[in-house]
C-alpha cells in the first residue's frame, strides 16, 4: 500500500511538471511559429508589393523592422515567374537564388499551380501567388534558415526539457518518501491500533459469548435478549476477524507462498461448500479446461469464497451467478458475474472501499460490513495483480480479477 501510496506520488507530480512545462513549451514552439511565418509572408508581400524586386533600404517601425537591414535585400534568397493571363509564363527571374536552375522552378511553379492555392510551401521554400494586370506574380522565398532556425530551437528545447524532467524525476523519487513520511507514519499506527484493538477485543468477545452460551443452557427467562447478546457478539467476532485478515494481508502482502495449483478445481470445491445456500439461485461455471495458476493457493481460496459469498448475498431469488476462468497469456482471469437488483445505483468505483455499502436500502436486510470486498482487493493486490467491477449491458455486476 505504501509503495502504491509513494508511485501515485510521483506519478501525479510528474504529470503535472510534464503538463505546466508542455504547456509552456507549446506557448514558445506556437509563438515562434507564428512570428518566423509573419516575417516570412511580410518579406513575400513586400516582394511581391514591388513587382518582383526587393525595395531598398528604408527604415521601417513594423514588425519587419526587426529582420530588415541595409544588407537584407542582398542576403535574401528568392526568385519569381511571371504569367500573362493564359498562365504562359513570360519572365523566369533566378537573379536572387542559385541552388536552384531555370528548369528546376519551371518544374516547381507546375506543381504549385496544381495545389490551386494563393500561398504555402514547397519543401524550404515559401510561394506567394498575387494577381498583378499582366497577369500573375509567383514569388518563391528561400526560408532554409527560418526553418533550420526553428527546428533548432524545437529540438534545444525537447533535450532541456527532457534533461529537467529527468532530474526533476530523480529528486521527487528521492524526496518523496520524506514527503510522504507524515502519511506513512498514520498508516501504519492506523494498522497497529487495528492489530492491537482487535487481538484486545477477541478475549471480551470470547467471554461474552462464553457467558451468553451458559446463561441460556442455565436460565429459561429472557432467552430472547440472550440469544439477541450471542448474535451481536457473533456479528462483532466476525467484524474483528475481518479487520484482522485484512490487516494481516496488508502487513505482510509481500510474504505470499506461491504454489501451482488448479484454480478450477479450488471454484468447483467452494461451489460446494456454498451448495446449500444455492437453492433458488443458478450457478454456472465456465472453464476452457482444468487451468492452473502460481499464487497463494490459501489467499485465492479465501478471495474465491469472499466474491462467491458476496455474489450469493445480492443475487434475487431465481437469479443467475456466472464464473468464467480463461488463460490470458501468462496471467489467469477469473470473472463473477451475477444479477443484481438496482445495479445502476452502484458506484463500481466504490465498491471496494472499506465498509462501503452499495445497496444502502437493504444494509440491514444483509449481512456483512463492507469489507469483504477490501479484503479480495488487497489479496490480489498482494499477488501484484488487478480487480475491477462494472455493470455489463445487461444491467449484471462484474467483477473481474487478472492475476
Amino acid at each position: 500500500m505504501i509503495r502504491n501510496l509513494k508511485t501515485k506520488f510521483i506519478l501525479i507530480s510528474m504529470l503535472s511538471i510534464i503538463l505546466v512545462t508542455g504547456s509552456i513549451f507549446g506557448v514558445i514552439i506556437f509563438e515562434n511559429y507564428t512570428r518566423t511565418n509573419r516575417q516570412i509572408d511580410g518579406m513575400l508581400n513586400l516582394i511581391s508589393e514591388n513587382d518582383g524586386r526587393f525595395p531598398e533600404y528604408r527604415p521601417r517601425n513594423d514588425e519587419l523592422a526587426e529582420i530588415i537591414t541595409q544588407e537584407t535585400q542582398f542576403t535574401t534568397r528568392y526568385f519569381i515567374i511571371k504569367m500573362d493571363e493564359n498562365e504562359e509564363i513570360i519572365e523566369a527571374n533566378m537573379q536572387h537564388i542559385a541552388a536552384i536552375n531555370q528548369e528546376e522552378a519551371l518544374q516547381i511553379v507546375d506543381e504549385v499551380m496544381d495545389k490551386e492555392k494563393n500561398i504555402g510551401y514547397y519543401e524550404n521554400y515559401k510561394y506567394e501567388i498575387t494577381s498583378k494586370d499582366y497577369g500573375k506574380l509567383i514569388v518563391f522565398l528561400d526560408c532554409t534558415i527560418q526553418l533550420n532556425n526553428l527546428k533548432s530551437i524545437i529540438e534545444q528545447s525537447i533535450i532541456i526539457i527532457f534533461t529537467g524532467l529527468v532530474i526533476v524525476f530523480i529528486f521527487v523519487s528521492i524526496l518523496s518518501k520524506k514527503a510522504l513520511t507524515p502519511i506513512i507514519e498514520s498508516i501504519e499506527k492506523q494498522k497497529q491500533f487495528i492489530t492491537n484493538a482487535g487481538h484486545e477485543l477477541k478475549t471480551p468477545v470470547a467471554v461474552i459469548m462464553a457467558n451468553a452460551d451458559v446463561m441460556e443452557m442455565t436460565s429459561k427467562e429472557n432467552l430472547e435478549w440472550i440469544r439477541s447478546i450471542k448474535n451481536q457478539a457473533t456479528r462483532l467476532d466476525i467484524l474483528i476477524k475481518s479487520l484482522l485478515s485484512l490487516a494481516n494481508i496488508e502487513e505482510k502482502g509481500a510474504k505470499i507462498n506461491y504454489v501451482d495449483f488448479s484454480i478450477t478445481d479450488v471454484v468447483k470445491d467452494e461451489i460446494q461448500e456454498f451448495k446449500a445456500m444455492t437453492q433458488n439461485k443458478k450457478i454456472i461455471f465456465n472453464s476452457e479446461k482444468n487451468i492452473h495458476m502460481y499464487a497463494d493457493v490459501n489467499s485465492i481460496k479465501q478471495l474465491v469464497t469472499i466474491l462467491l459469498d458476496n455474489a450469493l448475498k445480492y443475487t434475487p431469488e431465481n437469479g443467475v451467478i456466472e464464473i468464467k476462468i480463461e488463460k490470458q497469456n501468462k496471467s489467469t482471469k477469473i470473472q463473477f458475474i451475477n444479477t443484481c437488483e438496482n445495479a445502476k445505483s452502484i458506484n463500481t468505483k466504490k465498491m471496494f472501499d472499506r465498509f462501503y455499502r452499495g445497496d444502502k436500502s437493504r444494509s440491514k436486510s444483509k449481512e456483512g460490513y463492507g469489507i469483504g470486498l477490501s479484503i479480495a482487493k488487497s489479496i490480489v493486490e498482494a499477488h501484484k495483480g488487478k480487480i475491477s467491477a462494472d455493470i455489463n449491458k445487461e444491467g449484471k455486476i462484474c467483477f473481474t480479477i487478472i492475476i
